[in-house]
């Protein structure tokens, strides 16, 4: 039994320290019942799951395991951040656009899925904030799949 313990928790440290996933929250303003976020990975994200160091005009892939309620054949897809930590998402990171090009569609109801968007960060601004992908039905706004995760910028 004991011998179980520590290959359980040895297993875990080695988790935790290899992990390119991140903590991410729902977005406050949508719909949770609409979407199940398994997972959300950075890739790179060495510093992850807290948080992820990035660095300016540097590829990185962010890919979600998810499970729509709903229904698309139209997607619609934006990644933004809110640098000034007023709530607001205003800094765009990748503007709305077709998800389709990233995936193919339609999305079916209920049925699970991996995204991968591929993005380069590009704004100069520092320090550490939060950032918003949103995922959505272009025929009904209130379809949506939203998360944010937190990244860090260095000068």
């Amino acid at each position: 039994m004991a011998v179980r313990a520590v290959l359980f928790l040895a297993l875990c440290l080695i988790y935790v320290a290899t992990s390119e996933y991140v903590n991410r929250k729902f977005c406050p303003n949508v719909d949770q019942s609409k979407c199940s976020i398994h997972s959300v990975k950075l890739d790179p994200c060495a510093d992850g799951p807290g948080f992820c160091l990035m660095r300016r005009e540097k590829p990185y892939r962010l890919s979600f395991d998810f499970t729509p309620r709903f229904q698309a054949d139209k997607l619609q897809l934006s990644l933004s951040s809110d640098d000034n930590h007023r709530g607001n998402f205003s800094t765009v990171i990748m503007p709305a656009h077709d998800a389709c090009d990233h995936q193919m569609c339609p999305l079916e109801d209920y049925v699970r899925t991996t995204y991968d968007v591929d993005f380069v960060f590009v704004k100069k601004v520092y320090g550490k904030f939060p950032i918003q992908m949103k995922l959505w039905n272009e025929l009904n706004k209130s379809e949506a799949c939203c998360f944010t995760f937190i990244v860090k910028t260095l000068k």
